[in-house]
């Protein structure tokens, strides 16, 4: 009965899918059977993320970071190291590049803003508490000082500026991540920032 009406009335409801081997399926019965939908749903979902990447890319893709090659990490207001999808795996890297075995001198650092406390905060070289509507602010500051564009006020001028220098003295090899919960605003100006840094294809990637 799908086959003659190519699937009219079927609906597939999955959570978010980020195994491209099911992904492929599901494209693969969607070709056949092309008026049926796929619909994806999860009651803490990351609707802003894939807003941003909409905008930013023309599709949703989900961001995967590889903290063993970033020496300079800045973190708004994300707890990767506690995060659900990729914790182990973050947190191991992460510590692995700040370890100082095997003869290394230097070791990764870690600038965190965040409104409340975290696991990640507990671990940041510099930590500052930040009220949620500052990071949008915080963001295009740090953005603006990478491209030389229009100066962003915040009262976090002087640490941004530091920031910065850091960043640009590690380009290719440091990373920016939002927090989940935060702005499609805030995710489109982290895409940016990590474009603007050469950090795409080294420590950060994008899946389907």
């Amino acid at each position: 009965k799908a086959k003659a009406t190519k699937g009219e009335g079927v609906r597939i409801l999955t959570q978010t899918v980020t195994s491209p081997t099911l992904k492929a399926q599901i494209d693969e019965f969607l070709a056949a059977y092309p008026n049926a939908k796929w619909h994806q749903f999860e009651p803490l979902a990351r609707d802003n993320a894939y807003e941003a990447a909409m905008a930013s890319f023309g599709q949703p893709v989900n961001t995967v970071y590889d903290f063993s090659k970033a020496k300079v990490v800045v973190s708004l207001d994300a707890d990767f190291l506690n995060d659900l999808r990729a914790g182990v795996r973050y947190s191991r890297d992460f510590a692995n590049a700040r370890s100082l075995n095997g003869g290394k001198k230097t070791m990764n650092r870690l600038y965190c803003f965040e409104s409340t406390v975290t696991i990640t905060g507990a671990f940041a070289d510099h930590r500052w508490p930040t009220k949620p509507s500052e990071l949008s602010a915080i963001g295009s500051a740090i953005l603006s000082g990478l491209t030389g564009g229009t100066a962003i006020s915040t009262k976090f001028g002087k640490e941004i500026a530091a920031i910065v220098k850091d960043l640009k003295a590690n380009r290719g090899e440091c990373l920016v991540i939002a927090g989940d919960h935060q702005s499609a605003a805030v995710h489109s100006i982290v895409h940016q920032i990590n474009q603007a840094l050469g950090s795409v294809g080294t420590t950060v990637r994008y899946t389907a």
